[in-house]
């Protein structure tokens, strides 16, 4: 049923263009937010330093310890970016994602009466849903600490010096599987949303909840699955990006038409998780016919 979900869910987001040039653009414009003003600073740094080649490289650690002790705007800057831009911009992905799961819902492609229709009809909804489900995420984010107090127990407080780095990798990897698992929980109570209308936020958290862990092996199976290809994809990505990385217009361009690629291959695999989940939940849950706002 992986597959099968997951070959529905490619073919239906090629089927819905539109939704992924919305899903681009909207990335785009909060990374032109976050790049314009560190430009700007960076721009500054350039001339005080002349070091404008190292804008076309790899990452310079070096440069950018520079830029940070010369230029106390980049401290103040980078705290708001780092906190609020982050914010606004799962905020608007969670406003998107109700016209997303209303058009794959339904036997109907994308239209925009439909999309930010639905967009606006859910996105009251969806808040309330996170909101919720915040008890939930701090649980599973607090999990890994229980294997803390487990190596304590057994190795005491000072263990030996794998105990500890294994054990660090292991916190990280629970860590990241928790996040994961919140982010099913999270889809699929959105998806109960849609497809029965539910109003009461905490029903269909406890209804995605039951779902997700009772499937489990096809809600998370799916859910792993893509982000092994977005890994692999990055792992692609990665060096082509380093051999393009040099202080040449063509070069320069190259690399940026690279990178908008490699941002649509993102945003595709986003939207085929939302439409093979709505797979699996159709297969598996005897839900009503979804309801859309017109």
């Amino acid at each position: 049923m992986i597959l099968t979900s997951l070959k529905s869910g490619f073919q239906k987001t090629l089927g819905n263009k539109r939704m992924i040039a919305v899903f681009y653009l909207a990335n785009l414009i909060f990374g032109l937010i976050v790049i314009l003003p560190l430009r700007a600073i960076i721009d500054g740094f350039v001339g005080y330093r002349l070091m404008g080649e190292k804008l076309a490289g790899r990452l310079d650690m070096d440069f950018l310890l520079e830029v940070i002790a010369h230029k106390d705007s980049f401290l103040s800057a980078a705290r708001g970016m780092i906190f609020i831009i982050p914010a606004a911009y799962w905020i608007f992905l969670l406003f998107l994602s109700g016209g997303t799961f209303a058009v794959f819902a339904s036997a109907e492609k994308y239209s925009a009466a439909m999309f930010w229709g639905n967009c606006a009809e859910y996105f009251g909804r969806y808040l309330r849903l996170a909101l919720w489900s915040l008890p939930m995420f701090a649980i599973l984010l607090a999990t890994p600490f229980l294997l803390t107090a487990l190596q304590r127990l057994v190795f005491g407080n000072d263990p030996y010096q794998y105990i500890t780095y294994w054990g660090g990798w292991i916190r990280v990897g629970l860590r990241f599987i928790g996040i994961l698992i919140f982010g099913i929980i999270f889809d699929y109570s959105r998806i109960h949303t849609v497809k029965t209308d539910e109003h009461t936020m905490r029903v269909s958290l406890w209804h995605g909840f039951r779902f997700a862990l009772a499937n489990f092996k096809y809600t998370f199976g799916l859910a792993a699955l893509l982000f092994v290809i977005g890994g692999l994809m990055l792992a692609i990505y990665n060096p082509i990006a380093d051999l393009l990385a040099a202080p040449n217009v063509a070069i320069v361009i190259l690399m940026f038409l690279t990178q908008q690629l490699y941002m649509i291959f993102r945003m595709i695999l986003r939207l085929t998780l939302c439409a093979g989940q709505l797979d699996v939940f159709r297969n598996l849950a005897n839900a009503p016919a979804p309801v859309s706002v017109p």
